[in-house]
C-alpha cells in the first residue's frame, strides 16, 4: 500500500469506519501437573464517588465481590462459553479455570516460560473465533530467545497441544507487550513492546513496538498494510486492546516517565515513540487521543469497552479509569484529554493488570497485581 493510500486508509479509520505455520516447539510447552486449587473469597466495596461523565448518569462502578482469591499475578482472563474463565498466571506459567460466577480455581494446565524477565511469561490469553469448532485457546508467552503466540488445544478440562504460531517478536526484562484479541474481523491482533530496544518500534522489520494482525495460522492477515504481520507501528509498550460499536479499535499504552496513552488505532498507522508521547506529533505520527501526562496516574494496564465506554486497569497508578470514548462518526477530540474521564477505587486494591468485561452482563472482573495474594473481583457498572 502506497503513502498516499495508508494516509487515505487513516483518515478513514479515525473518522470511525476502521475495521476490523507451526513451527517447532521449544519452551513455551504446556505440561501436566496436579491441580492445585485456591479458595475463593466473598467480599464487597464501593468505589469512591466520581463526577458525571459525558455518556450520561452511569452509575459509578463498584465492587461487589472477590470471584477468586489466592492467585499468583493473574495477567489475562478470557471466559470460556459456558460461563467459567481461564486466567494465565504471569511467572508461574499456570493456565487456572474459574468457575462461573466465581469459586475456588484449579490448574487446567502449564506453559514453560523464561522466568529471568521482569514482565515476561506467561501472559495474554483469547479465544479462537471459531471456537465451537476448533477448541483453540491462544496465548502470548516468553520462551526462548523472544516471545511467542501459540495455539493450544482444550480439551473440556485441560489445555495442551501447543502449536507455534508468531514467533520472534523482540523480549526484553521490561516492555514485552502481551494483550493478543480477536477482532471484529476475525483475525488476531497482537500488542508487543520494544524490549526496551527503542529502535525496533520503527523499524518496519521487526515485530517489537507494535500491534500485529495476523491470519488464525499465524500468517499475515489478508489486506495489512505493508504486506506483512505489521498493523501500525511507533509504539513503546502496548498492553491492551478493545473494539467499540464501530468496531474502532483502541490500545492502551505505557510512556516513559510521562504520558501513558490511549490510543486509536487505524492500520499503516505510526504513533511516535521514541521520537514523541502524548498528543504531539512528530514526522506524521498519530497522536494520542487521552493522555495521562503523570504516569502515577495511570500506568495503564488491560483496557475493556462496554457501551463505548472504556475501562483501563492501570498499574501504578491503582486505579480504574473511566474514559467515554467520542461517538462514531464525531471528530476525536485534540489535546490529549476526554471529556467525562474519571477515577474510581484509587488505592483500594492495589495494582490493577486486567479488566475485562463479562459476557452479557453489565459486570466487569478486574484482576489485581500483588503476587500471591492476587485476586479477581468483580464489579458491576
Amino acid at each position: 500500500m502506497g503513502l498516499t493510500s495508508r494516509r487515505a486508509f487513516l483518515g478513514l479509520a479515525l473518522a470511525g469506519t476502521a475495521s476490523g505455520a507451526a513451527a517447532a516447539l521449544g519452551a513455551c510447552t504446556p505440561s501436566s501437573t496436579a491441580p492445585p486449587s485456591s479458595a475463593a473469597t466473598a467480599s464487597s466495596a464501593a468505589g469512591s464517588p466520581a463526577p458525571g461523565t459525558a455518556s450520561g448518569a452511569a452509575p459509578a462502578p463498584r465492587v461487589t465481590g472477590t470471584v477468586a482469591g489466592g492467585l499468583d499475578t493473574p495477567w489475562s482472563i478470557v471466559f470460556l462459553p459456558g460461563g467459567s474463565a481461564l486466567v494465565s498466571e504471569r511467572g508461574t506459567g499456570r493456565i487456572l479455570e474459574v468457575p462461573a460466577g466465581g469459586g475456588a480455581a484449579r490448574e487446567a494446565g502449564r506453559i514453560d516460560v523464561r522466568t529471568d524477565t521482569s514482565e515476561g511469561g506467561l501472559l495474554g490469553l483469547e479465544l479462537s473465533p471459531k471456537f465451537a469448532a476448533d477448541a483453540t485457546v491462544f496465548a502470548y508467552c516468553t520462551a526462548g530467545p523472544g516471545n511467542r503466540v501459540v495455539a493450544l488445544h482444550w480439551d473440556g478440562r485441560s489445555v495442551g497441544g501447543a502449536r507455534v504460531l508468531v514467533d520472534g517478536i523482540p523480549a526484553g526484562t521490561f516492555h514485552n507487550g502481551g494483550r493478543i484479541k480477536v477482532g471484529p474481523d476475525g483475525m488476531l491482533y497482537i500488542g508487543t513492546g520494544d524490549a526496551t530496544r527503542q529502535s525496533n518500534s520503527q523499524d518496519l522489520g521487526s515485530l517489537g513496538g507494535k500491534v500485529l494482525r495476523v491470519a488464525l495460522d499465524g500468517s499475515p492477515a489478508p489486506g495489512n498494510p505493508f504486506g506483512t504481520r505489521v498493523y501500525t507501528y511507533g509504539h513503546r509498550n502496548v498492553q491492551g486492546l478493545a473494539w467499540d460499536s464501530a468496531s474502532r479499535l483502541w490500545a492502551s499504552e505505557l510512556g516513559p516517565d510521562r504520558d501513558d496513552e490511549l490510543n486509536l488505532l487505524a492500520p499503516g498507522a505510526q504513533y511516535g515513540w521514541p521520537a514523541v508521547t502524548g498528543a504531539r506529533s512528530v514526522n506524521g505520527s498519530v497522536p494520542a487521543v487521552h493522555v495521562w501526562p503523570n504516569t502515577a496516574d495511570a500506568s495503564p494496564s488491560a483496557l475493556a469497552i462496554a457501551d463505548d465506554v472504556a475501562y483501563v486497569a492501570c498499574l501504578r497508578g491503582q486505579r480504574l479509569w473511566r474514559l467515554p470514548l467520542p461517538a462514531p462518526g464525531s471528530p476525536v477530540p485534540g489535546g490529549g484529554a476526554l471529556p467525562g474521564a474519571a477515577e474510581y477505587f484509587r488505592g483500594q486494591y492495589g495494582r490493577l493488570r486486567e479488566v475485562v468485561r463479562v459476557p452479557g452482563r453489565r459486570e466487569l472482573w478486574m484482576a489485581t497485581n500483588e503476587g500471591t495474594g492476587s485476586r479477581i473481583l468483580a464489579v458491576a457498572i
